[in-house]
């Protein structure tokens, strides 16, 4: 009697701990299934993107390292030169190497000369713009190498300076007639120019490095000499005669230069 009311709850237990195995089996192994599904997705997406993040970096990496071949440059500033001129302009160079020693490029600058000395005893402040070509020899492959650049170019003439002006009297018929005399020099354009620069690369992190340097380059300036002549005469009380008569002829003046140049390479 007893084993027969029993059996049934016996049966009833045993079918929900089926359901409950069930569950927890099901649990066990579709749940854990989707986490690592989607771990494994998350893994993957972080695994691309850091792919990518070595890719980029490696890249970079790869250009800042120093070769022996490819594009170079070099920008420097005028930092005083042999007449005390002070920040006194700058220029940047871009080109190409063709092996560890010897490369080729072009360049353009900006550069303020204040009381310039021309052909004469007269000065000027002269604002120009060169643009060049050069040659650059690297002589060593160290970390510490010399540099020897040659370059050779036009210099444009940005502003129009005007000399210092000569002034002075003669007398013709004294106290009756004198003459006034004018002179003085505008210059209107640029000229051809070379340069030899000898200077020091010093690289401090990768391609990357300082540049010290001393230039030197001559050029030419082209203007006009204006000499007046201001011819006057008194006939009496308030009577006064003038006559000013302007004579101009073409001028060329050779300028040259040293420069204490630093900057930067890469």
């Amino acid at each position: 009697m007893i084993d027969y009311l029993c059996s049934p709850q016996s049966n009833i237990m045993n079918k929900l701990t089926g359901i409950l195995l069930r569950v927890m089996i099901l649990t066990l192994v579709f749940g854990p299934c989707r986490v690592f599904a989607q771990t494994g997705e998350n893994t993957k997406a972080v695994e691309l993107a850091t792919d990518r993040d070595v890719k980029t970096q490696s890249g970079f990496l790869n250009w800042m390292v120093e070769k022996p071949r490819g594009l170079y440059n070099n920008t420097s500033f005028a930092i005083v030169s042999g007449r005390g001129n002070l920040f006194s302009g700058m220029q940047t160079i871009f080109g190409y190497k063709f092996n560890p020693h010897l490369g080729v490029g072009g360049g353009l600058g900006i550069e303020r000369f204040s009381n310039l000395p021309t052909y004469s005893y007269y000065t000027g402040n002269f604002t120009l713009m060169p643009v060049f070509a050069e040659v650059r020899y690297t002589v060593l492959k160290t970390r510490f190498t010399p540099v020897i650049a040659l370059q050779g170019g036009y210099k444009v003439l940005i502003n129009t300076p005007t000399t210092q002006m000569d002034e002075w009297m003669e007398w013709v018929y004294p106290p009756i007639a004198w003459n006034y005399f004018y002179n003085y020099d505008t210059y209107t354009r640029g000229g051809l120019f070379w340069a030899v620069e000898i200077g020091v690369n010093a690289r401090i992190y990768k391609r990357f490095g300082l540049y010290a340097s001393v230039s030197y380059s001559m050029w030419s300036v082209a203007g006009t000499n204006h000499y007046w002549i201001y011819q006057a005469t008194e006939f009496g009380a308030g009577q006064l005669s003038a006559i000013a008569t302007e004579y101009t002829q073409d001028v060329l003046a050779y300028q040259s230069i040293f420069l204490f140049r630093l900057g930067f390479t890469f």
